[in-house]
């Protein structure tokens, strides 16, 4: 079964451009970790984003969590909040 995060992350008002882009630039470090399928981000709020990482077992999602803390910690001066992130097992499907 895969494993899924869900992380919820409250942003700084006006910082969503600034999330954007620090994102992108950090991507490759969550995409090159063990067990990656993928991931997307989605606007949830005026401030806030919602991410999900898709990998292939809750295992491989919870050893990610030391590289997805570091990315939060980097990008803390942009949130309102420590992001709220969940692993769970389930199912992916894709075409």
């Amino acid at each position: 079964m895969a494993g899924i995060s869900k992380t919820v992350v409250s942003l700084q008002p006006e910082k969503m451009e600034e999330v954007t882009k620090f994102i992108d630039s950090q991507s490759h470090l969550v995409t090159e970790l063990d067990g990656m399928i993928g991931f997307a981000v989605a606007v949830t709020g005026k401030d806030e984003i919602t991410i999900i990482g898709i990998y292939e077992s809750s295992k491989n999602a919870e050893a990610a969590s030391d590289t997805v803390q570091k990315v939060f910690s980097d990008m803390a001066s942009l949130m309102a909040s420590p992001p709220d992130r969940g692993v769970y097992s389930g199912v992916w499907f894709s075409s």
